[in-house]
């Protein structure tokens, strides 16, 4: 099956109104199972110290203003969560671009997508960045952080990861994103 490159507009609107079964459901017919998707997490539901502590900065952030600007994180303001943290640019023609990819990400996925975009991840797995797409788009319509867990395919050896999304200022109006991912157990 060849899905679509970027999810329907409707899917995006349910899942900003907080409704995920839209995406869900297509993404069952990539063959992808259901991911957790939870808005506005607090570092205490977060269960996870790195990305609480991602989750910190940019609230710290925030407190100067209303959304921080891309250019106000310093990487090395994430302490231990450097490793996990993603910048994604927003691209004018709706697509995101890394331009930090947290080297503990590389490690554990085994490919490094530094200067690459969104529509590059797991091009073998088309579910993966329709996933993203509608993740991201969400969030920059609502210009809230949004958590979520997803099992990637076989080839990656981590049985899931756990993603924070964290919307930015970014140029143009776009809204550009810090992401925090971390992986889960080693798959044998």
């Amino acid at each position: 099956m060849n899905p679509p490159a970027d999810p329907a507009p409707e899917i995006v609107e349910a899942l900003i109104a907080g409704d995920s079964r839209p995406l869900v459901a297509a993404l069952a017919a990539m063959g992808m199972t259901a991911p957790e998707i939870r808005w506005e997490p607090t570092a205490e539901t977060l269960a996870e110290p790195r990305l609480g502590a991602m989750l910190d900065y940019w609230n710290a952030l925030r407190a100067r203003g209303s959304l921080p600007r891309l250019g106000d994180v310093d990487p090395l303001g994430l302490g231990e969560a450097i490793g996990y943290a993603m910048l994604l640019e927003a691209q004018p023609d709706g697509d995101y671009r890394y331009i930090l990819y947290g080297s503990r990400i590389a490690e554990r996925a085994g490919f490094d997508m530094t200067g690459k975009r969104t529509r590059e991840v797991m091009p073998a797995s088309p579910a993966i960045p329709f996933l993203f797409a509608a993740i991201y788009r969400a969030a920059a319509a609502r210009r809230a952080p949004v958590f979520s867990v997803h099992s990637p395919p076989s080839s990656v050896h981590v049985t899931e990861w756990r993603r924070l999304v964290l919307p930015l200022t970014g140029a143009a109006g776009r809204i550009d994103f810090l992401v925090g991912n971390v992986p889960g157990a080693t798959r044998p």
